[in-house]
Protein backbone atom coordinates (compact mmCIF):
# COMPACT_ATOMS: atom_id res chain seq x y z
CA UNK A 1 0.00 0.00 0.00
CA UNK A 2 1.20 3.45 -0.78
CA UNK A 3 0.83 7.03 0.31
CA UNK A 4 -0.23 8.53 -2.98
CA UNK A 5 -3.52 10.38 -2.89
CA UNK A 6 -5.41 11.39 -6.01
CA UNK A 7 -7.81 14.33 -6.11
CA UNK A 8 -10.77 13.68 -8.34
CA UNK A 9 -14.08 15.31 -9.06
CA UNK A 10 -16.38 13.22 -6.95
CA UNK A 11 -19.36 13.67 -9.21
CA UNK A 12 -17.35 12.72 -12.28
CA UNK A 13 -15.90 9.58 -10.73
CA UNK A 14 -19.22 8.54 -9.20
CA UNK A 15 -21.12 8.89 -12.47
CA UNK A 16 -18.42 7.07 -14.40
CA UNK A 17 -18.26 4.15 -11.99
CA UNK A 18 -22.05 4.03 -11.99
CA UNK A 19 -21.97 3.61 -15.77
CA UNK A 20 -19.25 0.99 -15.55
CA UNK A 21 -21.02 -0.86 -12.74
CA UNK A 22 -24.23 -1.05 -14.74
CA UNK A 23 -22.49 -3.16 -17.37
CA UNK A 24 -22.88 -6.88 -17.16
CA UNK A 25 -19.87 -8.59 -15.67
CA UNK A 26 -20.69 -11.82 -17.47
CA UNK A 27 -19.30 -12.17 -20.98
CA UNK A 28 -18.20 -9.11 -22.92
CA UNK A 29 -18.45 -5.76 -21.21
CA UNK A 30 -21.20 -3.49 -22.52
CA UNK A 31 -20.30 -0.58 -24.77
CA UNK A 32 -20.27 2.86 -23.21
CA UNK A 33 -21.17 5.31 -25.99
CA UNK A 34 -18.78 8.00 -24.79
CA UNK A 35 -15.88 5.63 -25.33
CA UNK A 36 -16.68 4.38 -28.81
CA UNK A 37 -14.70 7.08 -30.58
CA UNK A 38 -11.58 6.15 -28.62
CA UNK A 39 -11.62 2.43 -29.27
CA UNK A 40 -8.41 2.02 -31.28
CA UNK A 41 -4.70 2.74 -31.24
CA UNK A 42 -2.26 3.21 -28.40
CA UNK A 43 -3.15 5.54 -25.57
CA UNK A 44 -1.52 7.11 -22.57
CA UNK A 45 -3.20 8.54 -19.49
CA UNK A 46 -1.39 10.05 -16.50
CA UNK A 47 -1.36 6.70 -14.73
CA UNK A 48 -1.48 4.15 -17.55
CA UNK A 49 0.18 3.52 -20.88
CA UNK A 50 -1.54 1.12 -23.29
CA UNK A 51 0.28 -0.26 -26.31
CA UNK A 52 -2.14 -2.10 -28.59
CA UNK A 53 -0.69 -4.14 -31.45
CA UNK A 54 -3.56 -4.54 -33.90
CA UNK A 55 -1.68 -7.13 -35.95
CA UNK A 56 -1.44 -9.52 -32.98
CA UNK A 57 -4.58 -8.38 -31.17
CA UNK A 58 -2.63 -7.99 -27.94
CA UNK A 59 -2.50 -4.92 -25.70
CA UNK A 60 0.20 -4.27 -23.10
CA UNK A 61 -0.95 -2.10 -20.21
CA UNK A 62 1.88 -0.43 -18.29
CA UNK A 63 0.94 0.85 -14.86
CA UNK A 64 2.77 4.12 -14.22
CA UNK A 65 1.42 5.58 -11.01
CA UNK A 66 4.59 6.50 -9.08
CA UNK A 67 6.06 5.70 -6.78
CA UNK A 68 4.55 2.21 -6.36
CA UNK A 69 1.41 1.95 -8.57
CA UNK A 70 -0.91 2.36 -5.61
CA UNK A 71 -4.52 1.51 -6.40
CA UNK A 72 -6.10 4.87 -5.63
CA UNK A 73 -9.62 5.89 -6.61
CA UNK A 74 -8.23 7.93 -9.48
CA UNK A 75 -6.02 5.11 -10.73
CA UNK A 76 -8.79 2.51 -10.49
CA UNK A 77 -11.16 4.75 -12.43
CA UNK A 78 -8.65 5.21 -15.27
CA UNK A 79 -7.88 1.49 -15.16
CA UNK A 80 -11.53 0.48 -15.56
CA UNK A 81 -11.95 2.89 -18.47
CA UNK A 82 -8.86 1.47 -20.21
CA UNK A 83 -9.95 -2.15 -19.74
CA UNK A 84 -13.46 -1.40 -20.99
CA UNK A 85 -12.09 0.29 -24.11
CA UNK A 86 -10.03 -2.79 -24.91
CA UNK A 87 -12.83 -5.20 -24.03
CA UNK A 88 -15.29 -3.61 -26.41
CA UNK A 89 -12.78 -3.64 -29.28
CA UNK A 90 -13.30 -7.09 -30.78
CA UNK A 91 -9.90 -6.94 -32.45
CA UNK A 92 -8.25 -6.94 -28.99
CA UNK A 93 -8.04 -10.54 -27.82
CA UNK A 94 -5.25 -10.42 -25.25
CA UNK A 95 -4.10 -8.15 -22.43
CA UNK A 96 -0.75 -8.14 -20.64
CA UNK A 97 -0.56 -6.22 -17.35
CA UNK A 98 2.83 -4.97 -16.22
CA UNK A 99 4.53 -2.10 -14.40
CA UNK A 100 6.63 0.83 -15.52
CA UNK A 101 7.81 1.43 -11.95
CA UNK A 102 11.09 -0.16 -10.82
CA UNK A 103 10.93 -3.08 -8.40
CA UNK A 104 7.15 -3.03 -7.94
CA UNK A 105 4.17 -4.39 -9.86
CA UNK A 106 1.62 -2.75 -7.56
CA UNK A 107 1.84 -2.08 -3.83
CA UNK A 108 -1.91 -2.48 -3.45
CA UNK A 109 -4.80 -0.35 -2.26
CA UNK A 110 -4.04 3.27 -1.47
CA UNK A 111 -4.30 3.79 2.28
CA UNK A 112 -5.00 7.47 1.72
CA UNK A 113 -8.35 6.50 0.22
CA UNK A 114 -9.21 4.64 3.43
CA UNK A 115 -7.68 6.80 6.17
CA UNK A 116 -9.51 9.83 7.50
CA UNK A 117 -12.09 9.75 4.72
CA UNK A 118 -15.87 10.08 4.88
CA UNK A 119 -18.07 6.98 4.64
CA UNK A 120 -19.21 8.25 1.23
CA UNK A 121 -15.64 8.39 -0.08
CA UNK A 122 -14.85 4.95 1.32
CA UNK A 123 -17.93 3.53 -0.40
CA UNK A 124 -16.96 5.12 -3.71
CA UNK A 125 -13.42 3.78 -3.38
CA UNK A 126 -14.57 0.24 -2.58
CA UNK A 127 -16.97 0.21 -5.51
CA UNK A 128 -13.99 1.06 -7.75
CA UNK A 129 -11.98 -1.84 -6.25
CA UNK A 130 -14.89 -4.18 -6.94
CA UNK A 131 -15.17 -2.87 -10.49
CA UNK A 132 -11.47 -3.47 -11.19
CA UNK A 133 -11.84 -7.08 -10.06
CA UNK A 134 -15.04 -7.66 -12.02
CA UNK A 135 -13.60 -6.15 -15.20
CA UNK A 136 -10.54 -8.41 -15.09
CA UNK A 137 -11.98 -11.60 -13.63
CA UNK A 138 -14.84 -11.70 -16.15
CA UNK A 139 -12.82 -10.48 -19.14
CA UNK A 140 -13.21 -12.29 -22.46
CA UNK A 141 -9.62 -11.38 -23.28
CA UNK A 142 -6.69 -13.61 -22.43
CA UNK A 143 -5.11 -11.83 -19.48
CA UNK A 144 -1.48 -12.30 -18.48
CA UNK A 145 0.13 -10.71 -15.41
CA UNK A 146 3.77 -9.84 -16.16
CA UNK A 147 4.83 -9.33 -12.54
CA UNK A 148 8.14 -7.46 -12.70
CA UNK A 149 8.31 -6.46 -9.04
CA UNK A 150 6.71 -6.94 -5.64
CA UNK A 151 2.95 -7.36 -5.58
CA UNK A 152 1.39 -7.34 -2.10
CA UNK A 153 -2.28 -7.07 -1.13
CA UNK A 154 -4.33 -5.43 -3.90
CA UNK A 155 -1.45 -5.92 -6.32
CA UNK A 156 -1.64 -9.64 -5.65
CA UNK A 157 -5.41 -9.56 -6.16
CA UNK A 158 -4.95 -7.89 -9.55
CA UNK A 159 -2.50 -10.62 -10.51
CA UNK A 160 -4.87 -13.36 -9.34
CA UNK A 161 -7.62 -12.13 -11.65
CA UNK A 162 -5.46 -12.93 -14.68
CA UNK A 163 -5.45 -16.20 -16.60
CA UNK A 164 -1.69 -16.69 -16.19
CA UNK A 165 0.99 -15.14 -13.97
CA UNK A 166 4.66 -14.74 -14.89
CA UNK A 167 6.91 -13.32 -12.18
CA UNK A 168 10.48 -12.07 -12.16
CA UNK A 169 12.82 -14.59 -10.55
CA UNK A 170 14.18 -12.21 -7.91
CA UNK A 171 14.38 -13.17 -4.21
CA UNK A 172 13.78 -9.56 -3.22
CA UNK A 173 10.30 -9.53 -4.74
CA UNK A 174 7.28 -10.81 -2.83
CA UNK A 175 3.59 -11.42 -3.49
CA UNK A 176 0.59 -12.24 -1.32
CA UNK A 177 -2.58 -11.03 0.38
CA UNK A 178 -1.07 -9.60 3.56
CA UNK A 179 -4.04 -7.52 4.76
CA UNK A 180 -4.15 -8.99 8.28
CA UNK A 181 -0.71 -7.57 9.01
CA UNK A 182 -2.33 -4.12 8.80
CA UNK A 183 -5.36 -5.12 10.86
CA UNK A 184 -7.54 -5.37 7.74
CA UNK A 185 -9.60 -8.39 6.69
CA UNK A 186 -9.52 -9.55 3.08
CA UNK A 187 -13.16 -9.71 1.85
CA UNK A 188 -14.80 -12.93 0.71
CA UNK A 189 -14.10 -12.34 -2.99
CA UNK A 190 -10.38 -11.84 -2.33
CA UNK A 191 -10.50 -15.11 -0.42
CA UNK A 192 -12.48 -16.93 -3.10
CA UNK A 193 -10.12 -15.77 -5.85
CA UNK A 194 -7.12 -17.11 -3.94
CA UNK A 195 -8.86 -20.39 -3.10
CA UNK A 196 -9.59 -20.86 -6.80
CA UNK A 197 -5.86 -20.47 -7.45
CA UNK A 198 -3.99 -22.26 -4.64
CA UNK A 199 -6.61 -24.22 -2.70
CA UNK A 200 -8.39 -23.86 0.62
CA UNK A 201 -5.74 -24.81 3.18
CA UNK A 202 -2.98 -22.73 1.62
CA UNK A 203 -5.34 -19.76 1.40
CA UNK A 204 -6.46 -20.20 5.00
CA UNK A 205 -2.90 -20.03 6.29
CA UNK A 206 -1.89 -17.25 3.91
CA UNK A 207 -4.79 -14.98 4.84
CA UNK A 208 -4.74 -15.58 8.59
CA UNK A 209 -0.99 -14.93 8.80
CA UNK A 210 -0.90 -12.24 6.12
CA UNK A 211 1.88 -14.10 4.33
CA UNK A 212 4.04 -12.60 1.61
CA UNK A 213 5.76 -15.20 -0.55
CA UNK A 214 9.08 -14.90 -2.32
CA UNK A 215 8.88 -15.52 -6.05
CA UNK A 216 10.22 -19.07 -5.66
CA UNK A 217 7.77 -19.91 -2.87
CA UNK A 218 4.92 -18.35 -4.85
CA UNK A 219 5.73 -20.73 -7.69
CA UNK A 220 5.76 -23.72 -5.33
CA UNK A 221 2.24 -23.07 -4.06
CA UNK A 222 0.87 -22.11 -7.49
CA UNK A 223 0.34 -18.43 -6.72
CA UNK A 224 2.33 -17.72 -9.89
CA UNK A 225 2.69 -20.02 -12.88
CA UNK A 226 6.19 -19.28 -14.13
CA UNK A 227 9.44 -17.58 -13.06
CA UNK A 228 11.79 -16.02 -15.58
CA UNK A 229 14.75 -13.61 -15.40
CA UNK A 230 13.59 -10.08 -14.76
CA UNK A 231 14.58 -8.83 -18.20
CA UNK A 232 12.52 -11.58 -19.85
CA UNK A 233 9.18 -11.10 -18.06
CA UNK A 234 7.49 -9.08 -20.80
CA UNK A 235 8.89 -11.08 -23.73
CA UNK A 236 7.81 -14.32 -22.05
CA UNK A 237 4.35 -12.89 -21.47
CA UNK A 238 4.12 -11.98 -25.16
CA UNK A 239 5.03 -15.52 -26.19
CA UNK A 240 2.64 -17.01 -23.65
CA UNK A 241 -0.38 -14.99 -24.74
CA UNK A 242 0.20 -16.22 -28.30
CA UNK A 243 -0.20 -19.83 -27.12
CA UNK A 244 -3.44 -19.00 -25.34
CA UNK A 245 -4.78 -17.19 -28.39
CA UNK A 246 -4.22 -20.32 -30.50
CA UNK A 247 -7.27 -21.78 -28.74
CA UNK A 248 -10.60 -20.89 -30.43
CA UNK A 249 -11.98 -17.85 -28.62
CA UNK A 250 -15.50 -19.18 -28.09
CA UNK A 251 -14.32 -22.43 -26.49
CA UNK A 252 -11.83 -20.67 -24.22
CA UNK A 253 -14.27 -17.93 -23.22
CA UNK A 254 -17.12 -20.32 -22.41
CA UNK A 255 -14.76 -22.49 -20.35
CA UNK A 256 -13.41 -19.46 -18.49
CA UNK A 257 -16.94 -18.29 -17.72
CA UNK A 258 -17.92 -21.76 -16.53
CA UNK A 259 -14.98 -21.79 -14.12
CA UNK A 260 -15.37 -18.25 -12.82
CA UNK A 261 -19.09 -17.45 -12.99
CA UNK A 262 -20.00 -18.79 -9.50
CA UNK A 263 -17.34 -16.55 -7.91
CA UNK A 264 -18.42 -13.54 -9.99
CA UNK A 265 -22.10 -14.10 -9.22
CA UNK A 266 -21.36 -14.22 -5.50
CA UNK A 267 -20.01 -10.67 -5.58
CA UNK A 268 -22.48 -9.20 -8.08
CA UNK A 269 -25.40 -10.39 -5.96
CA UNK A 270 -23.85 -8.94 -2.80
CA UNK A 271 -22.11 -5.77 -4.00
CA UNK A 272 -24.02 -3.27 -1.88
CA UNK A 273 -23.76 -5.41 1.25
CA UNK A 274 -20.02 -5.84 0.64
CA UNK A 275 -19.59 -2.08 0.26
CA UNK A 276 -21.52 -1.40 3.45
CA UNK A 277 -19.50 -4.00 5.34
CA UNK A 278 -16.26 -2.41 4.14
CA UNK A 279 -17.39 1.10 5.08
CA UNK A 280 -18.53 0.00 8.54
CA UNK A 281 -15.27 -1.83 9.10
CA UNK A 282 -12.77 0.66 7.71
CA UNK A 283 -14.31 3.64 9.53
CA UNK A 284 -14.08 2.00 12.97
CA UNK A 285 -11.90 3.96 15.36
CA UNK A 286 -9.71 0.91 16.03
CA UNK A 287 -9.10 0.33 12.31
CA UNK A 288 -8.41 4.00 11.65
CA UNK A 289 -5.93 3.97 14.52
CA UNK A 290 -4.20 0.92 13.04
CA UNK A 291 -3.95 2.58 9.63
CA UNK A 292 -2.62 5.75 11.23
CA UNK A 293 0.10 3.79 13.04
CA UNK A 294 1.07 2.13 9.77
CA UNK A 295 1.31 5.50 8.04
CA UNK A 296 3.53 6.82 10.83
CA UNK A 297 5.75 3.77 10.49
CA UNK A 298 6.09 4.43 6.76
CA UNK A 299 7.00 8.06 7.40
CA UNK A 300 9.70 7.08 9.88
CA UNK A 301 11.02 4.44 7.51
CA UNK A 302 11.14 6.98 4.69
CA UNK A 303 12.99 9.54 6.82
Amino acid sequence: MALRATLRSKCGVSSLLSRLSSCSSHGRVCVSPVLVAQRRNNSTSPKLKVDFNQSTGVAVMHMQNPPVNSLSLGFLTEFCIAVEKLEMDKSCRGLILTSSQPKVFSAGLDIMDMYGKSPEHCAEFWRAVQEMWLKLYSSNMVTIAAINGSSPAGGCLMSLTCDYRIMADNPRYSIGLNETQLGIVAPFWFKDTMINTVGHRTTEMALELGLLYSSSDALKIGLVDQLVPEDQVLTTATKTVTKWLAIPDHARQITKSMMRKPTIDKLTSNREADIQFFVNFITKDSIQKSLGMYLEMLKKRKS
